[in-house]
């Protein structure tokens, strides 16, 4: 079996979405003279590249709000990173992040980066998934061939071209009814 990253202080698998976003992004940010990241709402940074969105519990019929038609899962997370510099030019808001999956082809969509309540979830990424080896009591996704969209392409100023590869990704859920 393949290792699990854990919490760091009991060893337990923490469940929700394991994701490194775009390495390079942060490493630039990080870069920057006045580069700035910061997490809120729950999420964790786990080592150096990777972020901790945990898990929210979904309706058994799968029904999220903004998830579109008759998908076979969909997993909410909740948390929020944020990526600031150059005077405040670059600003990149990673909010809620929400996978709607339909066969092995799925969706990763955030909240609007502004915070504006009346705006449509943003679709950030599309990626493929097949589970993966799983500890006793938990389920693993595996989030491969990560790609972003249009509309995530905007949200990082067009730096990024549409397609253009992201970090693969990890879903780490309980069993259901456990």
């Amino acid at each position: 079996m393949s290792e699990q990253p854990t919490d760091g202080t009991t060893g337990e698998i923490p469940f929700g979405l394991l994701w490194g976003i775009k390495r390079s992004f942060i490493a630039y940010v990080r870069r920057m003279p006045d580069g700035q990241g910061s997490i809120h709402d729950g999420a964790l940074p786990l080592g150096e590249d990777t972020i901790l969105f945990p898990a929210l519990e979904t309706a058994a019929d799968g029904a999220t709000p903004g998830a579109g038609a008759d998908p076979d899962h969909v997993w909410a997370f909740r948390g929020d990173v944020r990526f600031r510099g150059h005077a405040g030019m670059l600003f990149v808001r990673v909010a809620a992040p929400l996978i709607t999956v339909r066969g092995d082809q799925a969706e990763l969509s955030i909240e609007d980066p502004y915070a504006r309540a009346d705006a449509d979830r943003v679709p950030l990424v599309t990626l493929r998934v097949e589970p993966g080896p799983a500890p006793e009591g938990g389920q693993v996704w595996l989030g491969s061939d990560v790609r972003l969209t249009e509309a995530g392409s905007a949200l990082f100023n067009d730096v990024y071209q549409p397609g253009e590869p992201f970090e693969q990704l990890s879903v780490y859920l309980p069993l259901p009814g456990s």
